[in-house]
């Protein structure tokens, strides 16, 4: 029975099985073994693992081990590796996408200027700014017609508030963009041609 206090997590060991057997493939049956030295790290950690492709990405089957032509391993020579989880801040990207909607059109500006690296993250800063501009636009209109609707209004306004906000933190993992009916396109065109 092992009682020690720390356990390591279920991340650690695959990472530490996957380098032992990527060690085992690249030396010759001759050689001492050598241990590797640059530990991998979560993409939740915003610590680029460079040179080589990380273990989650041999995985995916984003890099092969070698190439067809015998290659060397790893991206292609000139190309720059991106990772998609990687943020300007030192958050999250599913509660960075989540907080764009929390003061409505305030944080989406403010994640919009924050923000130049992950495009999941700048979605939904657009969408939370222009959805939430527009019903404050609604909002103005309606206080002088009805308090009764003005008020309707800004039931609705935190409803949709709460989905947007929820909707953009559980899609953080798979970076699945939930578009809002006629704002959502929008915003994603806009953060495409960026």
């Amino acid at each position: 029975m092992n009682f020690s206090p720390y356990k390591p997590s279920p991340d650690e060991d695959r990472n530490n099985r996957l380098r032992e057997e990527r060690q085992k493939q690249k030396q010759p049956k001759g050689k001492a073994k050598q241990t590797d030295t640059s530990p991998y790290s979560s993409y939740q950690s915003g610590k680029p693992n460079y040179p080589g492709p990380s273990p989650s990405s041999l995985e995916e089957g984003l890099f092969s081990e070698t190439d067809n032509l015998g290659g060397s391993r790893g991206p292609p020579t000139g190309t720059l590796r991106v990772n998609k989880y990687e943020t300007s801040l030192p958050i999250r990207v599913d509660i960075e996408a989540a907080l764009a909607y929390v003061l409505g059109p305030v944080t989406g500006l403010l994640f919009l200027v924050l923000e130049r690296q992950n495009d999941y993250v700048r979605f939904h800063a657009w969408q939370s700014s222009m959805v939430f501009l527009a019903l404050m636009c609604a909002h103005f209109v309606l206080m002088f017609i009805s308090n009764f609707l003005s008020w309707t209004l800004f039931i609705f306004d935190i409803g949709l508030l709460v989905w947007l906000t929820y909707r953009a933190y559980l899609d953080g993992a798979s970076l699945e963009r939930y578009e809002f009916p006629y704002f959502g396109p929008i915003a994603s065109e806009y953060v495409d041609s960026e």
